[in-house]
């Protein structure tokens, strides 16, 4: 739309996203028209006393909001529809099928399977990595598979937040040992130290990771930059007594429109381009020389877009959709929009936790304390089931 509308986008930085609005019910202007974020945002905006999230249903043909199928299922509350999603983060196993068919390895269907490649690995190839477990990561690959409940918010009043689980405590059990013979990080995986030790320097093996890890983490060549024809997906390994092989989700964001905008239609019209239109989800040359939006987008003819591009990608080893296919359908639904900030939460209380003590349990323990205070504060009743 350049030359024919005047937008002024600016980037902030997400967890300020409160503060400012507040600041702008204050002053009584700056909202802006649309704020694109992490799901969580429609509970904060939602919340009556920051107040800055449109109701969406009446905007558009209810025809138009069932191409989402469920894939919106994070934006509507209470009934209605509050934020339209761009982009289904779901996990799958990527792995390097050169290294993996090179050292022997079959892809893990199972989480024992995945370990133990993962203690295989320490003692015959040492200084190889099944990637990280800082900034979200630990909580998409591990824990909400799993069915880990620490933010499974029941109501608008009660939220579970129960480390001590079984379903957290099995993770913490498969997981410690890869922390201690080096073959899961604790840092997180964007960490400019892990990148260039371990990502470029061709020693990463595999990793859970979301549907957009592909395109905006494992290909750029200012990221792992890891080399055309050995990266490939499979379903996610499942847990040990379970009959599914449920995804996390991390990230999968979320464009919302503030009630204070002038230009609603317009605002819903912007956000309807960006998860449906071939022009910026295939079209649009990268500063890497790529081309398109990195994500699975959410809604249906946006993602047939999508996949249909990337399935002829020549990049990969093989066709990765199959198994982006398989997980969007297997999303964990446990965990819910809350009103405090529990994608913080991962930086401010898990991160620190887990680099200082190296200690899976300790550090979730660490999470579920913060979220747990978090919570209180905001008027939740936090319960253990």
């Amino acid at each position: 739309m350049k030359g024919k509308v005047n937008v002024n986008v600016q980037l902030h930085a997400q967890g300020d996203l409160v503060a400012k609005v507040q600041l702008f019910n204050t002053v009584k202007k700056g909202w802006p028209d649309v704020v694109f974020g992490p799901p969580n945002d429609v509970a904060f905006l939602k919340n009556p006393l920051v107040n800055d999230v449109l109701q969406l249903d009446n905007l558009q043909p209810a025809s138009v909001w069932k191409q989402f199928g469920n894939g919106n299922n994070w934006c509507e509350l209470d009934g209605h529809i509050y934020c339209v999603k761009n982009d289904l983060a779901q996990t799958v196993l990527w792995y390097n099928k050169t290294l993996m068919d090179q050292f022997g390895y079959k892809v893990p269907t199972t989480m024992a399977q995945f370990a133990a490649i993962g203690m295989d690995v320490a003692k015959n190839h040492p200084g190889y990595s099944l990637g990280t477990l800082g900034d979200q990561a630990a909580y998409s690959g591990f824990l909400e598979p799993s069915q880990c409940p620490l933010n499974e918010a029941k109501n608008d009043t009660v939220v579970v937040i129960n480390s001590k689980d079984p379903h957290c405590t099995r993770v913490s059990a498969l997981v410690q040992p890869l922390i201690d013979n080096g073959v899961l990080d604790v840092r997180s995986p964007f960490d400019a130290g892990y990148i260039k030790d371990v990502a470029q320097a061709g020693k990463w093996l595999m990793e859970i990771g979301p549907s957009w890890w592909g395109q905006f983490v494992l290909r750029p060549a200012s990221s792992y930059n890891i080399p055309a024809g050995q990266i490939a997906t499979a379903p996610m390994p499942i847990w040990p007594g379970e009959t599914k092989a449920y995804s996390g989700e991390y990230g999968g964001g979320i464009y919302t429109i503030s009630p204070h905008s002038k230009f609603p239609k317009e605002a819903l019209a912007f956000a309807m381009f960006m998860v449906g239109d071939k022009r910026n989800l295939v079209d649009v040359a990268n500063p890497d020389g790529s081309h398109g939006a990195p994500t699975y987008p959410a809604f249906g003819p946006g993602n047939k877009i999508w996949t249909q591009a990337v399935a002829k990608d020549p990049y990969y080893a093989q066709n990765i959709v199959p198994a982006l296919d398989t997980q969007a359908q297997l999303i964990w639904g446990g965990t819910k929009p809350v009103r405090y900030d529990a994608n913080g939460a991962w930086g401010a209380s898990f991160d620190p936790d887990l680099a200082q003590n190296k200690n899976m349990q300790h550090a979730i323990d660490a999470y579920a304390t913060y979220t747990s205070n978090e919570a209180t504060q905001v008027g939740y009743a936090v319960v253990s089931k």
